[in-house]
């Protein structure tokens, strides 16, 4: 398979850290943000302190999620570094880029595992978006191979009594795939992606399905929602920022623009975790848009194997002119492939 015009992705990663200054030598989450953005910028990393959204270069931006609540260290500060966008051929740079940030992180700072820390992936395409009938796909490739992607992340990170921020798109808190069977579900985005408004190219009544929130959940009745919204924030994936902007004013937390975001994946600690769940995401994305339009019919409840799951990424890495998946042999390797 050759990479045509519509097969050409870009990307970029969140990274969410939980860093506690040496010594008491930070008294500031500004302090210790600016002390790492000078030894980044020595070792020829470009990047700022803000969340201006502008992805030419890292953000460091603040991260409160992630800290203890109690407060007991005050000296421990959250920080998310946002990667710069990156495309099909230059995965070698940000696996570059990263090994130095992570040396520069674990060397004049203490890094503190924490299962409050994650690690999203946003995926878009370009010149042109996903069409109604390709995210369709995307989104029924999620649902399949749901069991398949939690067995290979950490206990935690599937979870929904643990994690908020990564609901199963068939949870109680989703009035459109609540209580229904895959089989149900699945029909469900083959409705969605044959209405009127997806035959003209809207994807809206597909995300409707996939990151509707109920009125009637905690968030919807704190904010005292009179009626069901979109928030794709608290779900594993979040396909939100493929909303048209005009079009968000029911929605809640909009993703970034023109992409999907993988939310699933744990925090990283090493710069080899990042490249493992940066590949996992995108080859997925990009080998799920082709797969999953082969998904049909009735299926088993327990959705789509490893195996299988498998075969998506190494569509995926065809699709994306990878030569191959090794980072992700280690991760399927812990739970038999």
């Amino acid at each position: 398979m050759t990479m045509g015009r519509n097969n050409y992705f870009r990307f970029g990663v969140e990274i969410e850290l939980l860093l506690e200054s040496p010594g008491k030598k930070h008294k500031t989450w500004e302090s210790l943000a600016k002390d790492l953005s000078k030894r980044l910028t020595r070792a020829a990393i470009r990047n700022r302190v803000d969340d201006s959204n502008l992805y030419a270069e890292w953000s460091i931006v603040r991260e409160v999620t992630v800290q203890d609540p109690a407060g007991r260290n005050p000296y421990q500060y959250g920080v998310e570094l946002v990667s710069p966008i990156h495309n099909n051929t230059s995965i070698p740079t940000l696996q570059a880029e990263l090994i130095t940030i992570f040396n520069i992180v674990n060397t004049t700072t203490t890094l503190i595992p924490t299962p409050r820390c994650s690690s999203h992936i946003h995926v878009s395409r370009s010149p042109t978006p996903f069409s109604p009938l390709e995210l369709a796909a995307l989104v029924k490739a999620t649902l399949y191979f749901e069991p398949a992607l939690d067995a290979l992340l950490p206990a935690e990170r599937c979870n929904p009594n643990f994690s908020h921020w990564t609901q199963s798109p068939r949870c109680a808190n989703n009035p459109a795939l609540s209580g229904l069977s895959l089989s149900q579900c699945l029909s469900q985005i083959d409705l969605a992606a044959s209405s009127p408004a997806s035959m003209e190219g809207d994807t809206r009544p597909i995300i409707d399905i996939m990151n509707l929130v109920s009125k009637d959940s905690r968030y919807g009745v704190i904010r005292q929602k009179k009626a069901h919204f979109v928030r794709g924030k608290t779900y594993k994936w979040d396909f939100s920022g493929l909303l048209a902007t005009c079009d968000t004013g029911d929605v809640v937390d909009r993703g970034i623009g023109g992409t999907v975001e993988f939310r699933q994946p744990p925090g990283s600690v090493r710069a080899e975790d990042a490249v493992v769940w940066v590949t996992l995401g995108v080859a997925f994305v990009a080998g799920a848009v082709l797969v999953g339009q082969e998904i049909q019919g009735d299926v088993e409840e327990e959705g789509g194997s490893l195996e299988e799951l498998w075969g998506v990424l190494e569509t995926g890495r065809e699709v994306l002119g990878w030569e191959g998946l090794g980072v992700l042999e280690g991760l399927f390797a812990g739970v038999g492939r």
